[in-house]
């Protein structure tokens, strides 16, 4: 289990809680996201097979988790609404180096692996802070799923550059991570 640097706030929570249609347009477009960057890297790697294979299935786990969102947001009497610039997004991807191809997977690896952590974490704090309910019950199915999905990424990331090259990055961009949660104000947004 991927230990983040910095627990968000409860009282993030309470934000979420009051424009909860909001948090659920932000969450469905972040699903979407990470669907669009997990095939991504699958076509960017074609060549390594178990990494195309886990793209594959977690991209169509988080296009499941797309659609049940925005199931949610019609029921709602909402819609999916516009996707507004992320600067937790923003911050994360400024950590990825580019210069060299080798450093490149490792740190998208590592960087997705944190951002699911996060997402997790985050997840876990809305279950907890909603009422009895179907939505309480889906952001716990939900928090459990990022659980794997961060060791999803970081294991992929161990296979390919070891353990100890992998831990030496990754403290550094959870380090990173950190300081930028830290920095980045409560709002009804996964981030």
């Amino acid at each position: 289990m991927l230990r983040l640097r910095f627990d968000t706030d409860p009282a993030w929570a309470r934000v979420v809680l009051t424009d909860l249609d909001a948090f659920l347009q932000d969450h469905a477009h972040n699903e979407r996201k990470v669907v669009q960057a997990a095939l991504q890297l699958a076509a960017h790697n074609p060549r390594r097979s178990d990494l195309v294979a886990a793209m594959i299935e977690l991209a169509g786990e988080e296009l499941t988790h797309f659609g049940q969102v925005h199931a949610l947001l019609l029921a709602r009497g909402s819609n999916l609404g516009q996707d507004k610039p992320d600067p937790y997004a923003g911050g994360m991807h400024k950590l990825l180096r580019k210069a060299d191809m080798d450093e490149y997977l490792l740190d998208r690896l590592l960087v997705f692996g944190v951002v699911e952590a996060r997402g997790c974490e985050r997840f876990r704090l809305v279950h907890e802070a909603l009422p009895e309910g179907p939505l309480k019950d889906f952001y716990g199915t939900l928090y459990r799923a990022e659980a794997r999905h961060h060791g999803l990424f970081t294991g992929l990331a161990e296979t390919y550059y070891g353990r100890d090259v992998v831990r030496s990055r990754l403290s550094e961009i959870l380090a990173a991570e950190a300081e930028l949660v830290a920095s980045l104000p409560h709002r009804a947004a996964l981030h």
